[in-house]
């Protein structure tokens, strides 16, 4: 690998983990991991260069969702179904070039599904079928320096 490239974290090594005892699941894609601060601006009279800015309450929540081709009824995530909640037992896990675990993980507070869909069927083209799970949080707690990590 490029030595320049070797602080960044790889994007396209990852897998989703339930709990201790469901295992791992692969996924395509997963968007939503974000954490981020809502704020208020504040104009003071007679300060007209900038306004101040003051943390407010969290207004509204990203959610995480989780796509992968269809796969055998087996695994953990073909159970899952709008109205389950997940607790914090939900961790996407960052692996290294051999599918080990690296120590950082990124895990949901408080997770419930409120959406599962598959894509459209078209008899024109020769895809995979993909299934797309979306799940609202109360936040998302990276670990194992995960949150320090530059991931470009």
């Amino acid at each position: 690998m490029n030595q320049a490239h070797e602080k960044y974290v790889p994007g396209f090594r990852f897998a989703v983990r339930l709990g201790g005892n469901y295992g791992r699941v692969c996924f395509l894609r997963i968007s939503g991991i974000e954490r981020r601060m809502d704020y208020e601006e504040i104009y003071e009279g007679g300060n007209n260069d900038a306004p101040h800015l003051a943390a407010v309450p969290h207004r509204s929540h990203v959610p995480l969702i989780l796509e992968r081709g269809i796969a055998p009824q087996g695994s953990w995530a073909a159970r899952l179904k709008p109205g389950m909640r997940l607790g914090t037992w939900l961790e996407v896990v960052l692996l290294d070039e051999g599918g080990r675990e690296t120590g950082q993980t990124f895990r949901i507070s408080d997770g419930i599904v409120t959406r599962w869909e598959i894509a459209g069927f078209d008899a024109m083209k020769s895809e995979i079928l993909i299934e797309r799970l979306e799940i609202m949080h109360e936040g998302i707690q990276p670990s194992g320096g995960a949150g320090r990590t530059v991931i470009g």
